[in-house]
């Protein structure tokens, strides 16, 4: 087993399903997971701060150093330190869920499919799959959480407190989340999720692929304090702690202040504590004080990550504006229009991928286009043609800037069993990602095709 684990790739159980199950390894492009405008990954460098943002840091404890609650294996086989997460095939077998606390908030299955969680017949008694390490029929305690990302369906799975039943022959957990990967939705107002916020776990981890890449890390980590007061955007549920107004709320952002002095770390780290200066922390659950969540990888050196996190104090960060959001442009100037050689952009037909499968299922995908087909990082607006292919039912589709939420206006109407096309005009997000999205307002998933023929500028 400690072998597998090095390597965080499941050793071969069989020539079929298992071999395509993997711990730890390569997510679905485009990275980071989500779009470029999603909460996790929009660049907070220039937000406000908030006016209470002294009173928070001091009622955490202005000297309390970070800790990265993550790394290798733990004293004792076969603890782990870290989120374990698994990227598994569109064909994995779905386990359905018994929901031991917060049913009434839990997703029973993703949109358009059918219930159930895809987790491997392995993590009921092999180790290192869950939080913690312990085998799923081993319940020791704990959050216990597991990652599971659907890398053919573009779909994150989570479950907390995960506990395989002998007795019943059925998992159980206290909640689960489904997320979109291509998607800005949100959990409903109220909801929990894997996590007490209602946020995804996974898109917040400091991750070793990351951490020793090349490209800067685009996106806010994971953290906890103790206790928390509220929640606010993007947070969505309460679990609450404590009444007092200086304890930060679930959804709250520290952002690492620019004035510190981060080169005389490693390039390792200076690549972490730079996405904390550009993206911040977002508080996701109560924890330990200034605790940053990340992957399993029996890579990670703490020899080297304990002190260098440990001389980053809370007094080192500021807390932005709570329920802060970037400003989303409604209109703008007259637009240049310029054609393009009519080009494919999408086709959900085609193999899994950002700009392929799957068919878009009810609620939202968004595409980043510039730089595909032609169309320019400037470009503001697409001309396009949509299809709706051979959709299950009717209904009807819609277009919107991928950092906005969808219109009422309708793109194009479809009867059940046809096709129909239909030209349309789309900004895109006005924060310059050049991403647009669609909004399927059907109960089943319907395939499309973006075929692109100018742009404005």
């Amino acid at each position: 087993m400690r072998s597998c684990a090095a390597l965080l790739v499941l050793c071969l159980l069989s020539s079929s399903a298992s071999a395509q199950i993997i711990r730890g390894g390569a997510l679905p492009a485009p990275l980071p997971i989500h779009p470029p405008d999603h909460w996790w990954n929009v660049d907070v460098s220039a937000a406000p701060v908030d006016p209470n943002s002294t009173d928070f840091i001091n009622f955490i404890g202005a000297n309390v150093g970070l800790h990265p609650d993550f790394g290798g294996e733990g004293e004792e086989e076969p603890e782990i330190y870290g989120m374990v997460y698994m990227t598994v095939p569109g064909t994995q077998p779905l386990e359905p869920i018994s929901w031991t606390a917060y049913g009434d908030q839990s997703d029973d299955g993703a949109p358009g499919r059918p219930a159930g969680y895809p987790i491997p017949v392995e993590a009921r008694t092999g180790v290192k799959w869950i939080e913690s390490g312990y085998a799923g029929n081993n319940d020791q305690g704990g959050d216990r959480h597991m990652l599971i990302v659907d890398r053919d369906n573009r779909i994150l799975y989570e479950l907390y407190r995960t506990v395989w039943s002998s007795s019943s022959q059925v998992w159980e957990a206290d909640s689960g989340a489904i997320y979109k990967l291509d998607s800005l939705e949100r959990r409903p107002e109220g909801w929990t999720s894997a996590d007490a916020g209602g946020l995804a776990i996974l898109p917040g981890l400091v991750r070793y692929d990351e951490v020793f890449g090349a490209a800067p890390i685009k996106h806010a980590f994971r953290m906890t304090v103790f206790p928390v007061n509220g929640y606010v955007w993007p947070a969505s549920h309460d679990a609450s702690t404590s009444s007092n107004p200086d304890a930060l709320p679930l959804g709250a952002r520290l952002r690492l202040k620019a004035s510190k002095n981060i080169t005389g770390y490693t390039s390792q780290l200076q690549r972490i504590f730079q996405a904390m200066k550009t993206y911040g922390l977002i508080v996701a659950d109560n924890g330990s004080d200034m605790y940053i969540t990340g992957a399993y990888d029996t890579r990670w050196d703490n020899g080297v990550l304990n002190p260098a996190f440990a001389s980053l104090k809370a007094s080192d960060f500021e807390v932005i504006e709570l329920g802060w959001k970037p400003s989303v442009a409604t209109a703008t100037a007259a637009l240049d229009y310029y054609t393009l050689t009519p080009c494919r952009l999408v086709d959900t037909r085609t193999a899994p991928g950002m700009y392929g499968g799957p068919a878009v299922h009810p609620g939202q995908r968004i595409f980043v286009v510039t730089g595909q087909c032609g169309i320019p990082a400037a470009a503001k607006a697409l001309a396009i043609n949509l299809t709706a292919i051979s959709a299950g039912a009717t209904g009807h589709l819609k277009v919107f800037p991928g950092n906005s939420t969808p219109t009422t206006s309708t793109a194009i109407s479809f009867t059940a069993g046809l096709t129909r096309a239909n030209n349309a005009t789309v900004m895109l997000s006005s924060s310059g990602s050049g991403a647009l999205g669609i909004s399927n307002t059907t109960g089943v998933p319907v395939h499309v095709a973006i075929d692109v023929f100018g742009y404005f500028q």
